[in-house]
Order: structure tokens, then C-alpha cells, then sequence
């Protein structure tokens, strides 16, 4: 940080805009060439938003918050000094469809998104808005790229989320949760505080508070590996 220092966001609104008069701008907002904003929208001040992003009706983002390029935000609040990285999605309609035959019915999405301060969400990773409830992100949580949160999900404060996690709809994550990358969480699930959870694991059920689970499907970790042992020393038998 002492070689390297941020780089202050002084004002400036390109002329290649579509900003709606109904919308409201803080002071020292930084909107790049391309940038679409709603009517209602509201942008905090010292806020950078990058080019070809579309910030969508009523959407409100907080203070001091870097957007990158290429974004789309619709149905969602967002809080004071986060990093949304280049092609985020947030706030899209969730995979919800009443299933049937010859055609699936599409359930109305109705939630929001709601994303606390000091977050940070990686490139092209996904937030679905909540179909009657709202998706929501606590404060402090890092997520990698291509995450895929779906709808009605509630993430609790400094979680970790490394790349290509993926949480079905209406699940649980509280407080200071890590999880490993490629990690499957499956719907309706309550993951208790503090979880470790290994990479390439697949959750199925419930994780009490500071469990540290690994595999598919998921189990205690020291479990886990004296099944690979056994396994190995099995293996090793038959040759």
C-alpha cells in the first residue's frame, strides 16, 4: 500500500451517457463513456463507475464504491465503499420455474439484493434478486469471481468465497464462513458461523457453527481423510 496507493476518483461524467434526469449523482462521481442510469437511481458520492455499465431504476449504491466496467445492477441497494468487479451481474431474475409439462411455468422474482458495506465481489459472478424475500450480503464479505448466488440466499459479515462457488436458492451462511472454490451448497441449507468448507465439496446438509467439512458429499474433514487413507491402504492390499 506505501508503493502502491490508491488512486483518488475526481469528478467527471462523460458526454457518452444515458443518465435520467430523475436520477440522483453525489460530488466527485467518476461515470465513464457508455454508463446508463435509471430513473430513481441513486449514486453516493466519490463513487467510480466504469464504462458501458447499467445501473438500473431505483437502484441505490452508497458511498465511495468502485464499479468496474461492464456491470448491470437492477433491484438492489448497495452500501458504502465496495469493489463490484468487471461483469457482475446483480439483482437478475433467479432460476425459479413451477415445473410442468409440455412447459415450465416462470415464478415471478420480486425481491431485491441487498449488499452491505466493504464488500467485494468478484469478475462475472452473479446475485440473483430474491423471488419474495431478498438475497442479501453482510457486511466485510469477499467473493471471488464466477460466483453464482442464487435467489432468497442471506450471507452473513467477512465471509470468503473463493472462484466458481456456487449457493442454490433460499440457504443460510452466517458469519466468517469460508469456502474453497468449486464448492457446491445446495438449497434451503443453514451453514452455522465460522465454517470451513474444503474446495470441490458438495453440502447437502446443515453445518453447525465452526464445523470444517470436505468432500462429496461433505464430512468432517478428519473423517474425510481417514476414508482416503483407508481407501489408499486398501488399495494397496489388493496389489
Amino acid at each position: 500500500e506505501l508503493f502502491y496507493p490508491e488512486v483518488s476518483v475526481s469528478s467527471f461524467e462523460s458526454s457518452n451517457t444515458a443518465i435520467s434526469n430523475k436520477a440522483k449523482i453525489g460530488i466527485d462521481v467518476f461515470i465513464s463513456p457508455g454508463v446508463v442510469i435509471g430513473d430513481d437511481a441513486v449514486v453516493g458520492s466519490g463513487c467510480f463507475i466504469g464504462a458501458n455499465t447499467i445501473i438500473g431504476k431505483a437502484v441505490v449504491i452508497g458511498e465511495n464504491t468502485w464499479i468496474g466496467p461492464n456491470c448491470t445492477l437492477c433491484y438492489c441497494i448497495v452500501g458504502d465503499s465496495n469493489i463490484i468487479h468487471t461483469g457482475v451481474r446483480i439483482g437478475q431474475d433467479g432460476f425459479g420455474f413451477s415445473p410442468g409439462f409440455p412447459g415450465h411455468r416462470k415464478v415471478p422474482q420480486l425481491g431485491r439484493v441487498l449488499i452491505g458495506d466493504n464488500v467485494e465481489i468478484g469478475a462475472n459472478s452473479c446475485v440473483d434478486r430474491g423471488s419474495l424475500l431478498d438475497t442479501e450480503i453482510g457486511n466485510g464479505t469477499k467473493i471471488d469471481n464466477l460466483v453464482q448466488i442464487a435467489h432468497n440466499v442471506r450471507v452473513g459479515s467477512g465471509c470468503l468465497f473463493a472462484g466458481q462457488v456456487g449457493v442454490a436458492g433460499s440457504s443460510s451462511i452466517g458469519d466468517y464462513v469460508m469456502i474453497g472454490g468449486q464448492t457446491a451448497i445446495s438449497g434451503h441449507l443453514t451453514i452455522g458461523d465460522k465454517v470451513q468448507i474444503g474446495g470441490k465439496s458438495s453440502v447437502t446438509k446443515n453445518l453447525a457453527s465452526g464445523s470444517k467439512v470436505l468432500g462429496n458429499p461433505a464430512v468432517d474433514s478428519r473423517l474425510h481423510w481417514k476414508r482416503m487413507a483407508t481407501l489408499n491402504k486398501l488399495t494397496k492390499r489388493k496389489k
